[in-house]
């Protein structure tokens, strides 16, 4: 038999098919009424749709981003400016800010307030002596100065008694001195005892010292030999020439030129020379010597130093 085509079944319907070699039918089930055929010769509006509709649930929560809201930033910008920078922004803001407004106008008020405290102070000195000794107040009123961190006590117009006698008669007769400057805890009382001593006793020891004398509160200034200024050799050349013995302007050679003496027999008048030959003045006894130290201060009397010293005569034996 040939092959046999049959009409199409209806939707729902049992189709009924026949092979080939006479076998017999093969009938297909019409129970398909739940089941959903595709039609043949065009696309199934369901395919799509439900393919559209299919989705897979995450089990986490989807992360949630929330932004700022811009801070408004205070400017003074004027038209056609371009971008405020952040520095000036930051201080714009702090400018608008009260309590910085407040903070500022504090500090204004203590700069105010300090400022005439902190002027007096800058112009006060301490000084403290090089050996630590509190000058003495006397009854010359003498003033307190400062100079290199070395206290000085500068007594005014100070009235020096001067006793001689001729062995029949006893005079006492009043010096008096411009200026006297101390140092190192020599008081002026001290100062003054050991010049009364040295003029009363005359001769040419006295003569040496009074001119000394005359150079006290100079300023000390290197090869000077005057009033204008004057160095330690200067101070003992034109203190012996008064008396008519040369010396040159030179501590090595005044050195040189007198006699070496213990201490035991210094007397006023005689050169004090320290052991580097860099320093001399003039002993004064009582153990305080007068001299002119360095740059910056003026002719003095102070103790003697500690510094390795001798003892030099410039004056002839007996004087």
């Amino acid at each position: 038999m040939g092959r046999h085509a049959l009409p199409a079944a209806p939707d729902g319907a049992a189709a009924v098919t026949t092979g080939t070699g006479g076998a017999a039918p093969s009938v297909r089930s019409a129970a398909l009424d739940s089941e959903v055929r595709r039609p043949r010769g065009r696309r199934s509006a369901f395919g799509p749709a439900v393919a559209r509709s299919t989705f897979v649930e995450h089990t986490k929560p989807a992360r949630t981003v929330s932004l700022s809201p811009e801070r408004p930033v205070a400017s003074n910008a004027v038209a056609g400016a371009a971008v405020l920078s952040r520095s000036a922004a930051l201080r714009a803001e702090r400018a608008a800010d009260p309590r910085h407004v407040r903070r500022a106008a504090n500090a204004k008020r203590a700069a105010i307030l300090l400022a005439p405290a902190l002027a007096v102070t800058s112009s006060l000195t301490l000084a403290v002596p090089a050996n630590a000794a509190t000058p003495s107040t006397d009854a010359h009123h003498g003033t307190t100065t400062s100079q290199h961190t070395q206290t000085y006590t500068v007594a005014r117009d100070v009235q020096v008694p001067v006793v001689s006698t001729d062995g029949m008669t006893t005079t006492t007769t009043i010096v008096s001195y411009p200026t006297i400057v101390t140092k190192f805890g020599v008081s002026t009382q001290q100062a003054e005892d050991a010049i009364s001593k040295v003029l009363s006793a005359g001769g040419d020891r006295a003569t040496v010292v009074s001119t000394a004398l005359q150079y006290m509160g100079d300023p000390y200034v290197e090869g000077g030999a005057s009033h204008e200024g004057i160095d330690c050799s200067g101070l003992t050349m034109v203190a012996y020439a008064a008396v008519g013995i040369p010396l040159v302007h030179y501590v090595p050679t005044q050195d040189a030129a007198a006699t070496t003496i213990p201490e035991s027999e210094a007397k006023p008048g005689d050169l004090v020379v320290y052991d580097n030959e860099d320093h001399v003045g003039i002993f004064l006894g009582d153990g305080l010597v007068l001299q002119a130290p360095h740059p910056g201060a003026v002719v003095d009397i102070v103790p003697m130093y500690a510094a390795a010293h001798h003892f030099a005569r410039v004056l002839p034996a007996g004087s």
